[in-house]
C-alpha cells in the first residue's frame, strides 16, 4: 500500500521556498513517480485559486493517479 500524505497549500507552495523546496520538491517527486498518494481537501483547492499561477501550476503537476481529494462536511467548514 502507498503512503499517503495529506498536502495544503504551504507545502504545495514550498517548492518554491528556500527553506523548504528540498523537502517539498521531494515529497512531489514522490508524487510523480507515483511513490505516494498527495491527500488534499476541497478547500486546499479553493485555496489555490488564490494563490500565484507558479504555485497553481506546481499542484497540476502531481498526476491523477497520486491525488486523492476530501470533501469537507458541513461540520469541518
Amino acid at each position: 500500500m502507498k503512503q499517503r500524505v495529506y498536502i495544503d497549500t504551504s507545502v504545495i507552495g514550498g517548492c518554491f521556498d528556500e527553506e523548504f523546496e528540498m523537502w517539498s520538491n521531494g515529497l512531489f517527486d514522490d508524487f510523480k513517480s507515483g511513490k505516494k498518494i498527495a491527500v488534499v481537501s476541497d478547500i486546499t483547492i479553493d485555496e489555490l485559486s488564490d494563490a500565484p499561477q507558479i504555485v497553481q501550476d506546481n499542484f497540476k503537476t502531481i498526476p491523477d493517479e497520486s491525488l486523492e481529494v476530501l470533501i469537507a462536511d458541513s461540520e469541518v467548514k
